[in-house]
């Protein structure tokens, strides 16, 4: 995996009525999976025995560990049903670019009680998501050691790094455009706005 220099937030999320354990063992081998390709990762297990985001009260508290760490992008594998009010309530107050993902589910076990029910909690996380207005790349469910998944993530940390180098960079503008070139006009109001971006003026 190519390095992109990306402080990576790993928020890994669960739903309490779900198996405890199967979510453990799930949370551990994403983790490992993404330390074997030497991910920058900033984790949660101080947050609770689980280290994981289910409770919507410790949003604030990731949030605020998050900034001081300075993390550019999130990721928030589901590693049963997961949460998706704590997860859309932290991607809104984060702002940064966010994956989601869970390993594709097994078959029901004897009694037809399912262990995690991952895609249908994604199902339920992408759709608030969209209903806070908080953007999100997705990768289909699928199982840690399929080629989709690692393209998709790999695919993502290339849309984090864009997103981190755009995000408050200072343009120095040496002239204005030619006139006939309307396609390269800038709005200089709404770059700083929106973007945070920042247009220097400096004289030829």
């Amino acid at each position: 995996m190519r390095d992109f220099s990306i402080k990576l937030g790993f928020v890994p999320t669960r739903r309490l009525v779900f198996d405890k354990k199967e979510a453990q063992k799930h949370k551990n081998l994403i983790k490992d999976k993404l330390l074997s390709w030497k991910i920058d990762l900033v984790d949660i297990d101080w947050l609770n025995e689980d280290g994981m985001l289910y409770d919507i009260k410790d949003v604030e508290k990731v949030y605020k560990y998050f900034l001081e760490k300075d993390v550019d992008a999130l990721f928030l594998p589901h590693c049963n049903f997961g949460t998706e009010s704590a997860v859309a309530k932290l991607g809104k107050l984060m702002n940064k670019p966010l994956l989601l993902w869970g390993p594709r589910d097994d078959a029901p076990i004897d009694n037809e009680i399912r262990a995690r029910d991952t895609q249908c909690g994604l199902f339920a996380t992408s759709k608030i998501l969209r209903r806070f207005g908080v953007p999100f790349t997705y990768i289909t469910n699928s199982r840690i050691e399929d080629s989709v998944f690692k393209k998709g993530f790999n695919n993502f940390l290339r849309a984090a790094s864009v997103v981190k180098a755009f995000r408050n960079m200072r343009i120095g503008m040496i002239s204005t455009r030619p006139g006939e070139f309307w396609s390269v006009m800038a709005n200089e109001g709404e770059l700083l706005e929106k973007f945070g971006i920042e247009i220097i003026p400096v004289k030829s």
